[in-house]
């Protein structure tokens, strides 16, 4: 698996699909088994999923040059 270095940038995050997540924390044991994804678009946008749902999406903000 490849390493990427910390970055950070500012912008708009919104939490997804938050009742399917939860349903799956319901066990004491706080753990989610199963697939983590992330995906970078070239143009900043970033999408974490679990099991193939969306529950992180990130929007960088547009920085507009006059």
């Amino acid at each position: 698996m490849k390493e990427l270095k910390e970055t950070h940038w500012k912008g708009v995050i919104s939490i997804e699909n938050l009742d399917s997540i939860i349903t799956h924390l319901k066990d004491p044991s706080k753990y989610i088994e199963g697939d983590f994804g992330i995906q970078i678009a070239k143009d900043g946008r970033v999408w974490i999923c679990i099991n193939g749902v969306a529950f992180i999406r990130f929007r960088p903000e547009v920085k507009v040059v006059t």
